[in-house]
């Protein structure tokens, strides 16, 4: 159960503006939105669009669609999580969103 968001937690720990492949993007920005409503997560969504844009493929038609979906897949397994591990998640998110200087200038 807490695999999938182990995986997803550790590829959103990619640099930013780094290039990184498709899988690895739409993961990355599903947390990100996921953890931004979830956790009340402070993002910048001008720091998130900038690592959706250099990371979407060209000409790819369903780089957002794939993102909503992922994004409702980690929606519909959180509902089977306790409160530690929601918590958990939370504070692993926050670290992750610092990381990539994807929070709010103070």
């Amino acid at each position: 159960m807490l695999r999938p968001l182990i995986i997803a937690l550790a590829l959103i720990a990619t640099p930013a503006v780094a290039a990184v492949d498709r899988e690895t993007a739409v993961t990355t920005l599903a947390g990100l939105y996921n953890s931004a409503d979830v956790c009340n997560l402070p993002i910048s969504r001008a720091k998130v669009d900038a690592y959706r844009d250099a990371n979407r493929p060209a000409d790819d038609q369903l780089f957002n669609v794939d993102v909503f979906q992922a994004t409702h897949k980690l929606y519909d397994q959180q509902k089977a999580w306790t409160k530690e591990q929601t918590a958990d998640y939370c504070k692993k998110a926050t670290e992750t969103a610092k990381a990539l200087d994807m929070g709010l200038a103070p």
